[in-house]
């Protein structure tokens, strides 16, 4: 079975151009098999399959509906993207990870977890949603912090793939490095923010997704 990629649109904080540009930029970097799914409170706009998000957990939290898993995507290994993620070059290597799962290492904390690109295996850490449900809630500050607490010795995509994900804080402000595929913004600047640069003006526009 295809793997999915999914990503995760929940309140305001992202208009459905994130999403559409994101598949857009899926479609044109991958030779792979796959599915392109986006769980949603709110599908206007979306250009792209899409599905009911199933949870009222807000914004980052939403993520940890990946592990109940969503009946979207139960039985399927995913592959979720977060929405500020810029495609640069081929992403291949994302759908050729077959173990349990991977996870990015936190750009500043290198212990730590960034969960803005995970490849999650059929089944792989059903409690890291029923345990948060059935009383975390609340007592942790981020849906990193939870899966940190949650997995341990997780495979991390720059140990197994160097220098192919980078930050756009940390790596990206004199342009991509070269063997760069993934730019991963966080925080502030958001990708709208930083359109007027040329290599994202390259990447990330309006171009309607490739049919497959």
């Amino acid at each position: 079975m295809v793997p999915v990629i999914a990503c995760i649109k929940v309140g305001s904080k992202y208009g459905p151009e994130y999403v559409n540009r994101l598949a857009a930029m899926v479609a044109r970097n991958t030779t792979k098999p796959y599915e392109f799914v986006c769980l949603t409170d709110f599908p206007m706009g979306l250009d792209c399959p899409f599905k009911p998000i199933g949870t009222d957990l807000p914004g980052w939290w939403a993520k940890l509906v990946l592990f109940k898993p969503h009946p979207a995507l139960a039985g399927r290994r995913v592959l979720f993207l977060d929405l500020d993620t810029v495609i640069v070059g081929n992403m291949d290597f994302l759908l050729d990870y077959e173990g349990p799962f991977a996870i990015l290492r936190d750009f500043y904390r290198p212990d730590g977890y960034g969960s803005a690109v995970m490849s999650i295996a059929p089944g792989f850490g059903s409690s890291i949603w029923r345990d948060y449900t059935a009383g975390q809630w609340g007592r942790w500050w981020g849906d990193q912090a939870w899966i940190e607490a949650c997995v341990l010795g997780a495979d991390r995509w720059q140990d197994l793939y160097p220098d192919k994900i980078v930050s756009f804080k940390v790596h990206c402000l004199t342009g991509v490095p070269a063997h760069a595929a993934i730019v991963c913004y966080h925080g502030e600047p958001r990708p709208h923010d930083m359109a007027h640069l040329p290599w994202m003006q390259e990447h990330w526009h309006d171009r309607t997704p490739v049919t497959r």
